[in-house]
């Protein structure tokens, strides 16, 4: 019989577990300002607020480095998951961190599920931006047998228009069945896909010395239109959890997730000169898919004596990837210019042998955390991590490696007033790091496994009711990855990132809500390259400061009408290996207004953005790629959702 699928149906099977806090709301009131807890990170819907998001924490990215959860639970996330099915993805950072079992340095991204409404509704939604992309959406949630079972789910259609004026298309569709045997248990099976029939790919850029690029002009299409690629994406899963005896709870979910990419292609404008000269690659890619088994099972011990609460967690972590990629082909097509529309006839592209890439991981540990009432919180957890990756050519013997550290973490916080909290903490991860860039000899591989390591602490102090201000300090060490003298991206030194993040978040006076964070971040690099003087000791790419501020008013004179406004201040970054070269700083003002009212009694809601106001122009530096783009023009976006 099949291992594996005794290993994952296992897993399964094991399914009771405590009951999920309920929160019902309807989409159309949907809103992440007053969503958001803290300024480290909330995504409701397609908005964002806070500092950090899926892809970038303490600058670095939750995502590739497996630090992802669906309900607290490890999900190793390979294909895109979207809003369909959840009701927020929240970024665990500092002492929020703190209480989920084996914290993940430079924090973790909790994706939260819908639970379904106790009564029917339905919430039809259209949204158009000025830049040509319009969508609309179907959602609905409904109990099947009373309070016993319940389904969420919906449908949307996407036309896309980027804000390089690349096109496409994309449909979602995702589901979720919440059921409740018994009072003690809750099952939740889930599936969630979205599929890109067509998606035009941006140009990078690759400026030809320590200098940005001529500013090109955004309303003009400068890719091609025969470059665009098919990408279908999918995550299924199922979540158990429940209570046994008197002391036990018992959680576990299993996870699939896949990103099939039957066409792909990368555009560079290299060597790009202070006119816009530059030489044009175009490459194309066999295709290319990804997937994963994961999932987690834990039971957790909860004992109470007095003012103390003990609990033990036991878990097991395990996940199953596997990746193809590679074999893709460059053609070149001499000297064009940036930003001109300028099409080139579809070259016919042989493609060679394909990479494969297989990792399989277990995870046992334990964790205890005590609390002491009124008084503060102590954990400590261990895990020991089983790490096999086996890489090589489709179709040849391919190179094994394997890693088992003993990974640990602490944390302590101690509530010094009814407003202070102070806190403390120490982490040790082993993650991996994402794919070899594009314009590497080693393009697309996945890169090893490897140790890191987190300090942080910090306080939380409660300026007045509902109104909190959080401040941390941290520490973030990991491997320093870039090209090296042959052009392979390896692992070439050691990275440090330290900084001080801010966060205010609350209602300083009646209908005002306030989400404003702050990040200063020193990121330096060491090694061999560094020393030797090829590359700076700044890894590019990460600004060393960040503002992010969100504020909301409800208007009192017009019951329903909230204004809003967002900042976003980036500080001028290195933009290259070297450092011989910053972006400027950007900053961008958006403006928004959000009307709640009831037309023949359904709530509904009419939301108006203006996204940098004043249509400000800079360029943006991906890490040590090099990749340049600029960032989006002014645009406008119009929502309307009602709740039926």
């Amino acid at each position: 019989m099949n291992t594996k699928l005794l290993l994952w149906g296992g897993l399964a099977v094991a399914a009771p577990f405590v009951l999920a806090d309920q929160a019902y709301a309807q989409r159309a009131g949907e809103n992440v300002i007053a969503a958001a807890e803290d300024a480290f990170g909330t995504k409701v819907g397609n908005d964002n607020v806070g500092l950090y998001d899926s892809r970038n924490a303490r600058g670095f990215d939750p995502q590739l480095t497996g630090n992802m959860r669906i309900e607290g639970l490890y999900f190793d996330q390979q294909g895109m998951f979207g809003a369909r099915i959840s009701k927020a993805q929240v970024m665990r950072i500092g002492l929020s961190a703190q209480s989920y079992p084996f914290p993940a340095p430079s924090g973790i991204t909790d994706i939260i599920l819908l639970t379904p409404l106790p009564q029917f509704s339905a919430t039809v939604a259209t949204q158009y931006q000025t830049i040509g992309s319009r969508s609309i959406s179907v959602d609905v949630s409904t109990p099947i047998f009373g309070e016993k079972l319940g389904f969420a789910g919906g449908v949307n259609v996407f036309n896309q228009a980027s804000e390089w004026k690349g096109k496409g298309s994309v449909v979602t569709k995702a589901g979720l069945l919440n059921a409740k045997p018994t009072e003690n248990i809750e099952l939740i099976p889930f599936f969630f896909q979205n599929k890109f029939s067509s998606s035009e790919v941006q140009p990078l850029i690759l400026p030809g010395g320590a200098f940005l690029p001529p500013e090109v002009n955004r309303s003009v299409f400068y890719g091609q239109r025969w470059a665009a690629s098919r990408n279908s994406n999918l995550n299924a899963g199922f979540i158990g959890r429940g209570t046994f005896g008197t002391h036990w709870r018992l959680q576990t979910g299993v996870f699939r997730s896949l990103q099939d990419r039957p066409e792909n292609y990368t555009i560079f404008f290299r060597n790009t000169q202070a006119n816009g000269a530059a030489s044009l690659d175009i490459i194309g890619y066999p295709a290319h898919k990804a997937t994963s088994t994961s999932g987690e099972v834990r039971a957790s011990g909860i004992f109470t004596q007095g003012s103390y609460r003990h609990t033990v967690h036991l878990a097991v972590r395990a996940r199953d990837t596997e990746r193809t990629f590679g074999g893709g082909q460059t053609v070149n097509f001499g000297t064009r210019f940036i930003g001109v529309n300028d099409p080139v006839p579809e070259p016919t592209y042989t493609f060679g042998v394909r990479d494969r890439d297989k990792v399989r991981q277990v995870s046992p540990g334990i964790t205890y955390v005590g609390q002491w009432s009124n008084v503060g919180e102590f954990s400590v957890g261990v895990q020991k991590a089983y790490y096999r990756r086996n890489f090589g050519k489709i179709g040849a013997v391919p190179t094994t490696t394997r890693a088992a550290p003993l990974l640990f973490n602490g944390t302590v916080s101690a509530i010094v007033s009814p407003s202070l909290t102070v806190y403390a903490g120490y982490t040790r991860g082993l993650e991996e790091f994402g794919t070899a860039p594009d314009n590497a000899a080693n393009a697309g591989e996945p890169l090893p496994a490897k140790e890191t390591k987190q300090i942080d602490g910090g306080l939380r102090y409660r300026i007045m009711p509902g109104l909190n201000l959080m401040a941390g300090v941290f520490q973030v060490q990991k491997p320093y990855f870039d090209r090296n003298t042959a052009n392979i991206y390896t692992d070439v030194g050691a990275l440090r990132h330290r900084g001080i993040e801010m966060s205010l978040s609350g209602q300083p006076v009646k209908g005002l809500t306030v989400v404003a964070g702050l990040l200063l971040l020193e990121a330096k690099a060491s090694g061999l390259p560094v020393t030797l003087g090829l590359i700076g000791d700044t890894s590019p790419g990460t600004p060393p400061v960040t503002i992010k501020s969100n504020l909301q008013y409800e208007l009192p004179f017009m019951k329903g009408l909230l204004v809003d406004t967002q900042f976003d201040i980036l500080k001028g970054y290195y933009a290259n290996r070297a450092n011989t070269f910053k972006t400027p700083t950007q900053s961008v003002v958006s403006l928004g207004m959000r009307y709640n009212f009831k037309p023949f009694g359904k709530s509904s809601s009419l939301r108006f953005q203006v996204q940098n106001v004043f249509d400000q122009y800079a360029w943006t530096a991906e890490g040590a790629s090099g990749r340049l783009a600029p960032i989006p023009p002014r645009r406008y976006t119009v929502r309307l959702a009602t709740d039926f």
